[in-house]
């Protein structure tokens, strides 16, 4: 393999394959989000001037030992899948229309397009180019066998699929000659290829890639990291053969990529979670692993490295199953509503600790959130490190563990502050308009749901989030006697003391957040019907009042104080305050 060449030139080679290792990222290019690097690949082909060469970039191969014509790509993969994608698709829409009306080139002949789909996607019976493993048989289907019929299970596949069919539209749109000059601009575009071979290719590839971007997406801190790690378990194992213990790393890697694409969390964030949990907050993910490092002795770094990339793999594995438990009812949704960021690391190390034992992480998680829900209705400033803290500590005892979060639960994270009695305060006060009370009320009324004579089902954290609906199903925060009303002028002291009560507050669905608008409610009273047992409560106060008062009837302070005593009630009893 040249060191520069033409991709025509690269793929053309009798006999030679492409692989993407199991280790690597699946692919991740975009269409539609900020960096939008599938459509940049086509804007680009697009400017480009046919007459001049068009250069792709830098490829980094690894050599594999059994074969001469098989190579692994080890940096370049989002460019390299993104070229397959879309010559496959260039050929396909070029053999439908010389189906129609024969394609010939400047010298009249047919232009044979079997050719093409013999170098760059099947020859004689074997593919040209793998993706990882488990989106390889989609790539083949979809992709290059166009199975429409193919479904696309993974985050990553979607995304191939995603790029698939922006090609299609715009390779359809456009007139035979843009799409031949397109595809010879990919055809002789100049790349320059490091292929690695020997012994030391392991080392050498670990030490490239973690100095090494890939066009139009930055590396990752778990990539960084991955890479680093691989090249300091070169450096320090004492086997014979290294890079046995690299592929082990590798293949844990794998599995991590496998968890990343179940996760809705960033990558790099729970990277950082689990870094807080079981080494630090301080520094970049590579400077904090490099100083664990430092501190191990030389005969034990390889087995530290080894315990700490399994460690990661079960914190991403965590975190589908976290992920998992936040769309149900349990103290963990609970957690994850209020603030992952601070909890996130204690919930890791819990499951980390005790991944068999479900009812004791959810036991911990419930004082978590009492502790949350008081940060967020107090003062605190601090906002705390306190719980991070507390999560890189800790060390599986789970009896102290509890005991001292019920403390904390009680006294805050300073000795002088009354936890309890700030938390109180915001809700006495006159200003409730805090995001937040969209929880409390989203608690209260599962707590009107669970002490019905009908023990009504409660309302689920996916419906409260409404993760999966519509705009128009969205709940939203609303005054029940509105802010800027049309039908009576509120005193000064109703403004500064009642309006923005929780007492005056309702958790509505968005289209009758908008009907209401700034009408009386004692006029609105249907929109007070829907399924929220809270939002009943009301109707029935409202249903008595315009009957003994009839027009005269308010929504006013002594309404809103009996609702907010009741909620207060509420909020005593749950939160333990």
């Amino acid at each position: 393999m040249e060191s520069q060449t033409t991709v025509r030139e690269l793929f053309h080679v009798e006999g030679i394959r492409f692989s993407i290792p199991s280790y690597q990222r699946a692919y991740s290019w975009e269409v539609d989000k900020d960096r939008k690097q599938v459509r940049q690949f086509l804007a680009d082909l697009k400017e480009q001037n046919p007459n001049k060469k068009y250069f792709f970039g830098h490829f980094l191969f690894e050599k594999d030992g059994s074969s001469n014509k098989h190579y692994y790509v080890i940096d370049g993969q989002q460019r390299l899948t993104t070229i397959i994608i879309f010559m496959s698709c260039a050929i396909r829409e070029l053999q439908k229309r010389d189906a129609v009306s024969p394609i010939v080139d400047s010298y009249g002949d047919r232009i044979k397009f079997e050719r093409d789909i013999e170098c760059y996607i099947k020859y004689d019976r074997n593919y040209k180019f793998a993706t990882v493993d488990y989106d390889n048989q989609f790539l083949i289907r979809n992709i290059f066998e166009n199975k429409e019929n193919t479904h696309a299970d993974s985050a990553s596949s979607k995304r191939m699929l995603a790029a698939r069919e922006f090609f299609e539209k715009e390779l359809a749109e456009a007139g035979t000659e843009e799409i031949l000059a397109w595809k010879k601009i990919v055809d002789e575009a100049v790349i320059t290829t490091f292929p690695l071979d020997g012994p030391d290719a392991k080392m050498q590839a670990t030490q490239i890639f973690a100095f090494q971007n890939d066009r139009g997406k930055d590396l990752t801190n778990l990539e960084k990291l991955k890479a680093y790690l691989m090249h300091k378990l070169y450096v320090v194992s004492d086997s014979s053969i290294p890079e046995d213990q690299i592929r082990a790393v590798e293949g844990i890697f794998s599995d991590i990529y496998r968890f990343t694409e179940n996760i809705s969390m960033n990558e790099d964030t729970v990277l950082n979670h689990h870094l807080t949990a079981f080494i630090g907050k301080d520094g970049t993910p590579i400077e904090r692993v490099n100083s664990s490092l430092s501190t191990v002795p030389p005969d034990d770094k390889e087995e530290w490295i080894f315990d700490f990339v399994n460690a990661l793999k079960d914190s991403y594995k965590n975190v589908v199953r976290i992920e998992a438990l936040s769309d149900i009812d349990c103290p963990i949704a609970d957690v994850m509503i209020l603030d992952q960021y601070d909890s996130m690391p204690l919930l890791l190390k819990l499951f980390h600790y005790h991944a068999e034992d479900e009812s004791a992480i959810q036991g911990i998680a419930a004082i978590v959130e009492k502790i949350l829900f008081k940060l967020e209705f107090t003062n605190a400033d601090y906002r705390t490190n306190s719980l991070p803290s507390i999560a890189r500590n800790y060390q599986g005892d789970l009896k102290q563990l509890e005991s001292l979060l019920n403390e904390k639960c009680v006294t805050g994270f300073q000795w002088w502050w009354d936890f309890n009695g700030s938390c109180l305060a915001y809700f006495n006060g006159t200003y409730h308009y805090k995001n937040t009370i969209k929880y409390v009320l989203w608690k209260y009324e599962n707590y009107l749901r669970a002490t019905s004579p009908a023990r009504a089902r409660s309302v689920s954290p996916i419906e409260y989030k409404n993760k999966y609906q519509s705009k128009n199903k969205e709940n939203t925060l609303d005054h029940i006697t509105p802010q800027n009303p049309e039908f009576i002028e509120y005193t000064q002291e109703f403004k500064d003391e009642w309006l923005n009560n929780i007492g005056n507050l309702a958790l509505m669905l968005w289209g009758d957040n908008s009907e209401k608008r700034n009408y009386n409610p004692l006029d609105n009273i249907h929109l007070f019907d829907g399924e929220y047992y809270s939002n009943k409560e009301i109707r029935n106060t409202l249903v008595r009042l315009k009957a003994e008062y009839g027009d005269a009837a308010l929504w006013g302070q002594a309404q809103i104080k009996d609702r907010r005593d009741k909620i207060l009630s509420f909020i005593r009893q749950h939160w333990e305050i």
